[in-house]
């Protein structure tokens, strides 16, 4: 979108905050700026144009033979990053968790509501506030023919605990107690206090492993030939290029309508639409938001997601300059989230008012975004001593949709407020090892916004989960409280007071979701979910 489109625009709608005929020569600078990267990247892009055809042509040349039509019983999707493993105990990544949902299976199958439907489990019932009897089905397997029984649910249960797998996931399911096998199908799964999420965070964060085969070739390696008893088993897992899935014949619910779905790494997004467009695959992910109408005016693909990535900036509050709530503060009014939002998202993102997503449940509707105020900033710097601005360091993953544009964006409106950033691009492993080592000043990570938010609160918020860059006793008791009342409304008014005391301490700045689609062929019908995970049991040929 060019720079006189917005200010026409922002004239028609007449933005009282900034009006045209009063807008700062600031934030022309950085409304321009944004303009100048966007317009360099899209001219690149367009010279690289012909080597993308290239790159999608050869990338395909060995899973299509030339001449011949695609064979209808395989599905091919394009992620734009590699799978780090096969264990979705052991990885929160989002590429990798969806290719382990085609082999993987749960309890339950989470739903939009943050309720579940039955998968693994035939039926439940809750003996008390801290106990329910969960019953499998009968006959299920997994794809090595081992039984899908109360056994195999208490190893798994065990083994997301043992220090030696490092789960990621296990803050997420600290509130469980113990597993308890009453017979072959039946077992009670007990939890410390009441926990109101407790079957939607089960359906998400606990797959169920076979014993005999992980006992007898050891983690490492199930970690790359994976067993489970999901739609899908796996059939060849090249690394850098592809995993393959075949059909696994002997699944307990509806048999999956593709044969063979292979998920490939594509980074760029260009050769992704490309690909889509040309018929040479079938679902993509990443699709970027200036991007989005390409495929939609191709009359060959459509866009489909219910799910929303939220970007946050984080930073590091045990250290000066960040551990001065006023300087975190001033970061959040230095952002122009509008203006980003019409710049780099076409006015589609949801500008954040605190850590709760707005379309999740518990987020405080009384709560306004923190405006554009450069002003407000400085006098905020100044007032925690720093007069003369600060200088951080800003970290973001290189692998992430857009990432690059919007870092550089906020990091020329932090500079107007005295606020200069050195960039540091990280690839995904190294990022993510720093994050962990607190090795980051400030950075750019993500959520995606799901529906229940102690999936993602209790986990990035509470000293007990991670603990790595912020820690706050009143936080982790509304957090506890926030998991033990039953009573949703109840529930609603706990979230929201976390809403509020996180709004004020600004342990992050708070951004905007940016609404998350993959690219479908026409002839694939496949709609996606909120949770944003490839689960290709679902696709089907459109009629």
């Amino acid at each position: 979108m060019s720079s006189h489109a917005i200010f026409t625009a922002m004239e028609r709608y007449g933005s009282r905050r900034c009006p045209v005929d009063r807008m700062s020569s600031k934030l022309r600078r950085l409304l321009i700026y944004i303009e100048t990267k966007t317009q360099q990247r899209k001219e690149s892009t367009m010279k690289r144009s012909f080597a993308i055809v290239l790159t999608v042509v050869m990338l395909f040349a060995l899973f299509v033979s030339p001449g011949l039509a695609r064979d209808t019983d395989e599905l091919i999707v394009l992620q734009e990053s590699e799978v780090v493993g096969l264990d979705l105990m052991r990885s929160s990544l989002q590429n990798t968790m969806s290719v382990c949902y085609n082999l993987h299976d749960t309890l339950f199958f989470p739903q939009e509501d943050a309720s579940v439907k039955p998968a693994l489990a035939e039926k439940w019932e809750k003996i008390d506030d801290l106990t329910w009897k969960i019953t499998l089905r009968k006959g299920v397997k997994f794809h090595n023919g081992e039984p899908v029984n109360a056994e195999a649910v208490k190893f798994s249960f065990d083994r997301i605990f043992n220090p030696e797998i490092k789960c990621p996931h296990k803050g997420k399911l600290s509130a469980f107690k113990e597993v308890v096998v009453l017979d072959d199908l039946s077992f009670k799964i007990m939890t410390n206090d009441p926990f109101a999420p407790g079957l939607y965070i089960l359906g998400i964060y606990f797959p169920i492993v076979p014993p005999k085969y992980i006992q007898e070739v050891g983690d490492k390696k199930f970690n790359t030939s994976p067993i489970g008893c999901g739609p899908y088993r796996l059939k060849k897992w090249m690394r850098g290029e592809s995993v393959i899935l075949e059909r696994f014949e002997g699944y307990y619910g509806p048999k999956p309508y593709y044969k063979t779905v292979v998920f490939k790494t594509v980074p760029e997004p260009a050769a992704r639409i490309a690909a889509l467009i040309t018929g040479e695959a079938d679902v993509i992910s990443g699709v970027p938001v200036h991007k989005r109408t390409e495929i939609e005016a191709s009359g060959k693909a459509y866009l489909s997601s219910q799910m929303g990535v939220m970007p946050y900036l984080g930073l590091n509050t045990y250290k000066a300059p960040f551990d001065d709530v006023r300087v975190r503060q001033a970061v959040n009014y230095a952002i122009n989230r509008e203006l980003i939002n019409k710049a780099l998202f076409g006015d589609k993102a949801i500008i954040c008012k605190g850590p709760i997503s707005p379309r999740t449940f518990g987020s405080d509707p009384g709560l306004k975004p923190y405006p554009f105020d450069p002003a407000k900033a400085k006098a905020l710097l100044a007032e925690a001593g720093y007069e003369n601005g600060i200088e951080v360091r800003f970290a973001y993953p290189t692998y992430m949709s857009q990432i690059q544009e919007q870092a550089e964006a906020i990091a020329a409106g932090l500079a107007d407020a005295g606020i200069k950033t050195k960039l540091e691009p990280f690839e995904r492993a190294v990022m993510w090892q720093r994050y962990k080592a607190k090795k980051h000043q400030m950075y750019i990570y993500w959520w995606d916004d799901a529906p229940e938010p102690d999936r993602y609160m209790y986990s990035l918020f509470h000293s007990q989960s991670r603990d790595y860059y912020y820690k706050n006793p009143t936080v982790d008791v509304l957090l506890d409280l926030g998991r033990t009342i039953l009573d949703r409304n109840e529930r609603a008014k706990v979230y929201n007071k976390i809403d509020q005391v996180l709004y004020e301490d600004c342990p992050w700045a708070y951004l905007y979701v940016i609404p998350e689609v993959f690219g479908v062929s026409n002839k694939v019908f496949y709609e996606g979910n909120r949770d944003g995970f490839l689960n290709m049991r679902w696709a089907k040929p459109k009629n």
